[in-house]
């Protein structure tokens, strides 16, 4: 692909690290595949407040559901769901490359961990989405609009050669280019606890809010 090309090997250096163009290229599938998790788990994230405005929450939690529980019967599908799907994508791509490379034992955990490395900025996407429901609902679609900036800045900021500054403003950017570079877990932590502390913001929210009737 990058052979005749050195414009677009540079782009692939730049998005993936430089240890190598099969590596480089590798970390550019796994951050989209990250993205990709990450609208799944907005969208999971997101039936919270569709449930609200279809009138089918209000029924609920007029029985013994507590909006905790309730809104955690969505959240395991969002947390556990893109999961899931990042797993399945790390072991298919690991796999197929293992096998055309001739070596799926390395292989295999070596993509597989750059994979299970986006979980971090997907969760955080994903508590923006609790915290739009939860604090400021009619608002709750701009989950969408914050997932939007990460694929830009995801696929076309190293292009473009934009401003560090903007670049952080993804959590992607700040997920450890694995297989590319050595992994570190500050990032994952620090992403993990912003993630934390912005959906439990968004549970509060939802919790003393009130959720009208259909």
């Amino acid at each position: 692909m990058v052979a005749d090309n050195q414009n677009l090997e540079d782009i692939f250096t730049r998005m993936g690290g430089r240890t190598g163009i099969v590596d480089a290229y590798l970390v550019s599938v796994m951050g989209i595949l990250g993205l990709m998790a990450a609208g799944y788990a907005i969208q999971a994230t997101l039936r919270l407040r569709a449930e609200e405005t279809g009138g089918r929450a209000e029924p609920v939690l007029a029985t013994a559901v507590g909006r905790l529980q309730w809104a955690a019967s969505h959240l395991v599908f969002s947390i556990l769901g893109s999961a899931l799907a990042l797993v399945a994508a790390g072991l298919t791509v690991g796999l197929t490359y293992g096998l055309s490379s001739g070596d799926v034992g390395r292989q295999l955990w070596r993509v597989l961990e750059g994979a299970l490395v986006q979980l971090p900025a997907v969760w955080v996407l994903a508590a923006v989405a609790v915290a739009l429901v939860g604090l400021v609902p009619r608002f709750a679609a701009v989950a969408w609009g914050a997932l939007g900036v990460c694929v830009i800045l995801g696929l076309v900021g190293a292009a473009l050669q934009l401003d560090q500054w903007v670049m952080d403003l993804s959590p992607f950017t700040h997920v450890p280019r694995v297989p590319g570079a050595a992994l570190t877990a500050t990032p994952l932590v620090l992403l993990l606890a912003v993630a934390l502390a912005v959906g439990g913001a968004g549970l509060a929210g939802l919790r003393r809010r009130g959720i009208p009737a259909a």
